[in-house]
């Protein structure tokens, strides 16, 4: 192998390594929020406003570190990112209060929000030849996968560990540590020809194609918010199946979700992209059909179900969504419009979760799953009508505004 294709393979794992260790940590905490509700007297709607801070610490993030990484480079808005989930570990170790956990909570959702947007670029700019082709599909993917992990890991802490609460997040820093040491020697994707004088900028959606962008963004709402719901309630919801659910069973369920979308990124990568949203909507769909019936008839069965299910489609989807946003902007806008979009999501993601607690609280738990449900599908069925506007079902990779490339051609483009 060449020694340009060595060190880009090189710098191409170190940035998907780092995005599965930050993204686990956001979901880390999940099963240990039974700990916490004890230990802190914490109720339904206080866990679901710790989860609310996160997302507006990835919005935050999302919008004021947009045209950073233009300016200082993808691998230093990466370190910075790497910096925040440190500093989210150290507060975690000494939480005492329901305050503690909203810094904490703060902190993490700034270090992944900065990932989202700038990783995935980075990723795609220093692929190796090889693996350009689907380098968007792999960094999706590594996002999610630490999604799916997080739990999952949380989970089995409570369960084999002494003090989960304090061991977890210690070996978490231990690996941020090593991973910001690597980082630093990895290739800088921007050269610094390319770096432009700081100019705050919100983020902004593509200047071509914005009808197929809002039915894509849509379809990403409706299946973050889904694995939303999953992340930050399932330990109340398996809770009210069962007297004493356990923090494992939590971490499992919440990590089948995203574990089955990782996985439906990866398996099903070549997939084309209007196979990949067709498929991936409507096994999104029928899972949060299944969510709704096992939220309101109590079966753990089917909600595990419903969650591999949405996890599948959103895998399926969000994937695609990313690959055809970045295929069709230009190198100027692509930073932008994927933050603008993880904007969304994370947004969606945040809102429906709080607005169900508020619901349950009123008419119960039953009429506030279903209107969950009912809405995710509304917003999913919209964004397909939009996209069924813009002729994507026929031509995946239309070429008629000139702006973007596919996918594949990005990819093995060096950075200049």
């Amino acid at each position: 192998m060449p020694a340009k294709d060595r060190t880009r393979s090189f710098s191409f794992s170190v940035i998907l390594v780092s995005i599965v260790t930050v993204m686990a940590h956001t979901a880390l905490p999940t099963p240990l929020y039974a700990l916490y509700s004890e230990e802190f007297g914490l109720s339904t709607l206080q866990v679901t406003e710790v989860y609310a801070v996160y997302a507006l610490g990835v919005t935050a993030a999302l919008v004021f570190f947009n045209s950073l990484s233009h300016t200082i480079g993808r691998r230093l808005l990466l370190l910075i990112g790497l910096f925040c989930s440190a500093a989210s570990n150290a507060v975690f170790l000494s939480a005492g209060s329901l305050g503690s956990l909203f810094a904490a909570r703060l902190l993490t959702g700034l270090a992944a929000g900065t990932f989202m947007g700038t990783a995935t670029v980075a990723a795609v700019e220093v692929a190796p030849r090889r693996l350009a082709p689907h380098a968007a599909v792999w960094a999706t993917a590594a996002t999610v996968f630490g999604l799916g992990i997080g739990p999952v890991t949380g989970g089995l802490g409570t369960r084999a560990l002494d003090d989960p609460e304090h061991q977890l997040f210690l070996c978490h820093l231990a690996v941020v540590v090593v991973l910001a040491g690597l980082l630093l020697a990895t290739r800088e994707p921007l050269s610094r020809d390319d770096r432009v004088p700081f100019r705050w900028t919100a983020p902004k959606p593509p200047s071509a194609d914005r009808s197929a962008y809002a039915g894509l963004t849509l379809i990403g709402v409706s299946g973050m918010a889904t694995l939303g719901l999953l992340a930050g309630l399932t330990p109340h919801v398996l809770g009210t199946f069962a007297p004493h659910p356990g923090g494992l069973a939590s971490g499992l369920v919440v990590g089948s979700a995203f574990g089955g979308s990782a996985l439906a990124q990866l398996a099903f990568r070549r997939l084309t992209i209007t196979r990949g949203l067709a498929s991936g909507t409507a096994v999104m769909s029928t899972g949060l059909l299944l969510l709704g019936v096992s939220i309101s008839v109590g079966s753990g069965v089917l909600y595990t179900c419903a969650a591999v299910c949405a996890g599948l489609g959103q895998g399926l989807t969000i994937g695609r969504s990313v690959q055809q946003i970045s295929a069709r902007t230009a190198r100027a806008e692509r930073v932008s419009a994927v933050n603008l979009y993880y904007v969304a999501l994370y947004t969606g993601a945040a809102v429906p979760v709080i607005a169900l607690a508020f619901i349950e609280k009123a008419y119960g738990l039953p009429t506030a799953g279903f209107s969950f449900c009912l809405c995710a599908l509304a917003c999913c069925a919209t964004g397909i009508a939009r996209l069924s506007r813009t002729g994507l079902w026929s031509d995946a990779t239309p070429r008629r505004h000139g702006v973007g490339t596919p996918t594949a051609s990005l990819a093995r483009q060096p950075p200049p």
